[in-house]
């Protein structure tokens, strides 16, 4: 429907703007009875839905890459700079390399087309969750305009896709996406060869890797070690990626030793992997926002469940949610850990600053006792 009354910023409202009039309608057909409570406002013309944006502000604006009055990319350059906290989402046929080039620093998602209704759906819910953050105003359109915030990327996406299309995966078919990408493959058969993992017999391939690691696992894996290893300041995220590693595995070692179960203990290394994605983002930029909120922002913003999103929001300061998940906690102690040796404090003097507190929610009160 098209909006014709002044809305204020608290109405959800999502965008669709497509100048082929048959996507537009199987649109607003199907998604009439999934989005109730939306204001949903379809538009083949970018421009006049520009003017429609003055009455009715974004929450989530969806748009066609490739149309003839302006290119999808442009027209969500203005978006960003009118509406900043506007979740931003260009849909293409096309996802090659320049258009995720085109696309990076202006959508905050990439979908390709033909897409599934469940996938717009989930965008859409994912902007509620975002509006959930508590920030001021003045933060959240800061957040809206960091021009570095990654797109998912495209072995990530592949590999999600296949496995959410087929009730029981081909271990070839995982083998074969996997191996387009020599170096995220090589640190996927690092960590399947790992202690973490019991192993004593070596793996050599991804159909073995994917075996022993299991796919959601991997799926997390791939979108990790992708980010790390894309292109930009390559000496930067090399030494982000070595301490991410270091924090993951002495979040594995702290899990281990208070014996948390094996779910807990994937999200625990998973959680440490990415713990410092926000510090990729604002790197050499002058951003308000700290690098655990620009973190957790992002992975709400790619779907990832709460309990994810909250450890790495709250990292630096656990006492201030009011989380009792023992993840959270061990994550944070693992950070003192590896902080501790590479400034070379001793751990006494580490364990007399930690709160006794932290340390029992961590469940590692005779992992440190151990140590005196």
């Amino acid at each position: 429907m098209h909006g014709s009354d002044v809305m204020d910023e608290s109405q959800a409202t999502v965008y669709f703007i497509d100048d082929q009039s048959q996507v537009l309608n199987a649109l607003r057909r199907a998604l009439r009875s999934r989005l109730k409570g939306w204001t949903m406002i379809f538009e083949a013309s970018p421009r006049q839905a520009l003017d429609q944006m003055a009455k009715a502000f974004p929450w989530v604006v969806l748009v066609e890459k490739k149309m003839p009055e302006m290119d999808g990319a442009d027209f969500l350059k203005q978006v960003k700079i009118n509406y900043p906290d506007a979740v931003r989402v260009i849909l293409s046929a096309d996802i090659s390399d320049d258009t995720v080039v085109q696309s990076a620093g202006i959508a905050h998602l990439l979908l390709p087309k033909p897409f599934e209704l469940d996938e717009i759906v989930e965008v859409i819910e994912r902007a509620v969750c975002l509006r959930t953050f508590q920030l001021d105003d003045k933060l959240r359109a800061e957040m809206g305009q960091v021009d570095n915030l990654p797109l998912l990327p495209a072995n990530y996406q592949a590999l999600v896709q296949y496995l959410d299309s087929v009730e029981e995966p081909d271990p070839a078919k995982v083998d074969t996406l996997l191996s387009h990408d020599v170096a995220v493959l090589s640190k996927i058969l690092q960590l399947a060869n790992s202690a973490f993992f019991c192993a004593v017999n070596p793996v050599y391939s991804a159909r073995e890797a994917v075996i022993r690691l299991g796919y959601d696992l991997v799926r997390k894996l791939v979108l990790c070690f992708s980010i790390y290893t894309a292109s930009g300041d390559t000496d930067f995220n090399s030494q982000l990626l070595r301490n991410s590693e270091r924090v993951a595995e002495k979040c594995i070692e702290l899990a281990s030793f208070s014996r948390l179960p094996k779910a807990q203990r994937e999200r625990v290394y998973f959680t440490g992997l990415l713990h410092n994605i926000g510090a990729l983002v604002i790197s050499g930029r002058e951003v308000n926002a700290s690098f655990e909120l620009v973190g957790s922002f992002l992975l709400r913003l790619w779907g990832f469940e709460q309990l994810i999103v909250d450890a790495l929001r709250y990292q630096s300061n656990p006492e201030v949610s009011d989380s009792d998940d023992v993840v959270l906690y061990q994550l944070h102690i693992a950070k003192a850990l590896v902080d501790a040796e590479n400034n070379n404090q001793p751990l006494e003097a580490l364990f007399d600053e930690l709160d006794p507190k932290l340390i029992e929610r961590a469940m590692l009160s005779e992992y440190l006792e151990s140590y005196v």
